[in-house]
């Protein structure tokens, strides 16, 4: 039998705290809390969740020989287990964006592709969770989370809408359209048939033409904005990850999840209307119709991301009771 002691910690069983010690027996390893002349046993190293219980491992430098290899042998199995399903995930994501480029008459395909690779996604996530979580946790992520959410939540925005609108061009047979008609400045007679261009986004466009009604001729702008389903679903997958490590304390999580994913798509819709407004007038934004728009595609766009969040949090969670079983 060999033990080393690794660190200070906070016992789970008494709420002391004391060193952690690992010992080896027989070729496997447990965890102990040591309180000067008291112990409280732990249970096996894979059972336990050391990234909750250690506090400082500063003045601990080497484990012993074998410890050290049983650790590099441990982690370097769940690197692979971590690795596969990502790697897989990563590679169906890349040949439904490949076969999307070819045109809509492969969205089908696209779709069923951008779904399997999420779940290889979230078996990434379930497998990390249950095993090398467990030794180190979301390190690179708890770092950044650690300079608050002032941080965090920003960062999110920016790589969602980064991900949406490079992942609008994947042509799927489910897609959100939302069309908002301002009234133009240009008038009617000068605009006898719809002008239409694109937009500053991917998935958008502007169109100008004549509208007639009981009181005459106007002229509108329509601001078109279409958004397929594969680009919520990337997004709400790549919230679910960067979201892990808030878990734990549900007031920060829904907060997060609420003010990224409302603050990603209210950009994102409001955009092509400021890009719109600079040509025309700021005051466009006072129109109903304006405010309409972005109030009912900011609601619809973020609660379906958010319904996808719940769904992936409990994929994670179930294939994680899989796992361990």
């Amino acid at each position: 039998m060999s033990s080393r002691v690794i660190g200070r910690g906070k016992c789970s069983k008494c709420g002391r705290e004391g060193s952690v010690v690992l010992k080896e027996v027989s070729g496997r390893i447990y965890v102990y809390i040591k309180h000067g002349r008291e112990w409280c046993y732990l249970g096996p190293l894979e059972r336990v969740d050391l990234s909750s219980i250690i506090i400082s491992v500063r003045d601990y430098h080497t484990f012993t020989t074998k410890l050290a290899k049983y650790l590099r042998v441990k982690l370097g199995d769940v690197n692979m287990k971590v690795s596969t399903p990502f790697i897989i995930g990563l590679a169906l994501l890349l040949a439904a964006y490949g076969i999307g480029l070819g045109g809509p008459g492969y969205s089908n395909y696209v779709l069923a592709m951008i779904l399997l690779s999420t779940i290889s996604f979230l078996l990434s996530i379930a497998v990390y969770e249950s095993t090398y979580a467990k030794l180190q946790g979301y390190s690179m992520l708890s770092r950044i989370l650690s300079k608050g959410l002032k941080l965090y939540i920003p960062l999110t925005i920016v790589l969602t809408i980064i991900v949406i609108i490079i992942t609008i061009p994947l042509k799927t047979p489910l897609k959100f359209e939302f069309t908002c008609p301002i009234p133009s400045y240009v008038k009617a007679h000068e605009v006898e048939v719809t002008i239409e261009e694109p937009g500053i986004l991917p998935g958008s466009r502007v169109s100008i033409g004549p509208v007639h009604s009981v009181t005459g001729v106007e002229t509108y702008a329509f601001i078109y904005m279409a958004i397929p389903i594969s680009s919520i679903i990337i997004a709400s997958l790549l919230i679910t990850y960067l979201s892990r490590p808030l878990v734990n304390s549900l007031k920060r999580f829904i907060t997060y999840i609420t003010i990224s994913t409302l603050a990603s798509y209210l950009i994102l819709f409001t955009l092509p209307l400021i890009v719109h407004a600079v040509s025309e007038d700021i005051s466009i934004f006072m129109e109903a119709t304006v405010v309409n728009y972005i109030v009912i595609s900011t609601a619809m766009a973020s609660a379906t991301t958010i319904a996808f969040i719940i769904i992936f949090i409990v994929l994670i969670a179930v294939l994680k009771n899989v796992i361990r079983m």
